[in-house]
């Protein structure tokens, strides 16, 4: 499932990453979803795919009349997909798979049953720095994304949304994926903790898995991309089992300006009703 959004600025990057996914050497359904763009990346992309279809892959184009955010765009491409597949990988527009990578991931999953979630290790876009091999998570909700190399297969709390490969058993068992009130920035996270409460693992391969650029459609520090990341971490101390809920709460609440670092107070003003509004939503 490929999800797009917005993505003329960008355009150049996402075609590559549609032309990644064309020369993995397996035969794949590719479910493209487009987020409501209106930008004309959209015809665009759906243009250069049509001429990129040598190899004779099945592709499902989806055009949504409102922006569903990750969660609800994936969640779409999910009900859309052909329900005989054992896997689907969920992959951002501006990541570049690794030849031959997705084939790597699925082998493994094919030979071990337990595992539900599989990623490889992500570089940035240069290829030189590593992004993040998957992600540890405490019990006090840090993340902590494993960025050096790994020599051996490796658990992890949670894989990175920009390329993963979910058992669709897995998902079937949980309706969709993702929960549609995520929108953003509470996917990922969250589904690796339904795999580990189901008994699948979930895990990281040393194998060279893709390139991402990060950020390309939500932006770094824009007011909506504020407003959702600490939405996310609102609803995830709610929904959490962690014995340290009450003091999370609290420690956000009162320091939020200092996490933040924002200079301009608007941001620290927009991270704070994020933040409230996901305490509010967890609770539901």
């Amino acid at each position: 499932i490929w999800l797009n959004y917005n993505s003329a600025k960008f355009i150049n990057l996402a075609k590559e990453s549609l032309r990644s996914i064309y020369r993995q050497s397996i035969p794949l359904e590719l479910v493209l979803v487009d987020n409501a763009s209106a930008d004309g990346s959209f015809e665009e992309i759906t243009s250069y795919t049509s001429r990129l279809n040598e190899r004779d892959f099945k592709v499902k184009i989806i055009k949504l009349n409102k922006n569903l955010g990750y969660t609800g765009g994936n969640n779409i491409g999910y009900l859309t997909s052909n329900p005989k597949v054992k896997y689907v990988a969920f992959i951002n527009n501006d990541l570049i798979l690794y030849e031959d990578s997705l084939e790597r991931i699925i082998r493994y999953l094919d030979v071990h049953k337990d595992a539900g979630i599989v990623q490889g290790i992500i570089y940035d876009i240069s290829g030189k720095r590593i992004d993040n091999a998957g992600f540890m998570c405490t019990e006090t909700l840090l993340n902590i994304p494993i960025k050096s190399l790994i020599n051996k297969p490796v658990y992890i709390t949670y894989a990175s949304g920009a390329y993963m490969v979910v058992r669709r058993e897995l998902i079937s068992r949980l309706g969709v994926p993702f929960d549609w009130d995520g929108y953003m920035y509470f996917d990922d996270m969250p589904l690796g903790f339904k795999a580990w409460s189901m008994e699948f693992k979930v895990v990281s391969l040393p194998i060279e898995a893709g390139r991402h650029f990060g950020g390309a459609s939500g932006g770094f520090k824009s007011e909506k991309t504020v407003y959702y990341t600490y939405r996310g971490w609102g609803i995830m101390i709610e929904i959490s089992n962690t014995r340290f809920k009450k003091l999370l709460r609290k420690s956000f609440l009162k320091n939020i300006p200092i996490i933040s670092g924002f200079k301009n107070p608007r941001l620290t003003k927009v991270a704070l009703k994020g933040f409230m509004d996901g305490l509010y939503l967890g609770k539901k």
